[in-house]
């Protein structure tokens, strides 16, 4: 068990909370929205010095997050139904779109990635004291 959030916690609080701030709170193995009611229930059922010591995911991060992965999702889905699409013989200027398409999507894969992976590092910074 440990006291950072995993990147799949970052991304599954992303989709789930979108427009709402978040904190770890390492007791509870999760992001809270302190917003919320549920959540302000969760932080009463623990100690406070251990939700002063969670990392806060800003609504901020979790927009850029979310559209970086809905474009990324768009540039796939485009580039495989125009390669499906053209069937056998795809013209070159259909293949240059595609292509293009796929390039897009590659570029936001790693722009998804890098977010993810600066919020763990952040993350890892804010419960080890050190400067993020």
């Amino acid at each position: 068990m440990t006291n950072e959030p995993g990147l799949i916690s970052i991304a599954i609080d992303c989709l789930k909370n979108p427009g709402r701030r978040s904190i770890w709170v390492p007791a509870l193995q999760a992001y809270v929205c302190p917003d919320s009611k549920e959540g302000k229930q969760m932080l009463e059922s623990v100690p406070r010095q251990t939700v002063g010591r969670g990392h806060l995911m800003d609504r901020e991060f979790k927009l850029v997050f979310l559209t970086a992965t809905a474009g990324t999702l768009l540039f796939t889905v485009l580039c495989v139904a125009i390669t499906i699409s053209s069937g056998h013989d795809i013209p070159p200027l259909w293949e240059k779109v595609a292509t293009s398409l796929f390039d897009l999507a590659k570029i936001g894969f790693g722009a998804v990635v890098g977010l993810l992976g600066g919020q763990k590092f952040q993350a890892v910074g804010s419960s080890t004291g050190a400067a993020a």
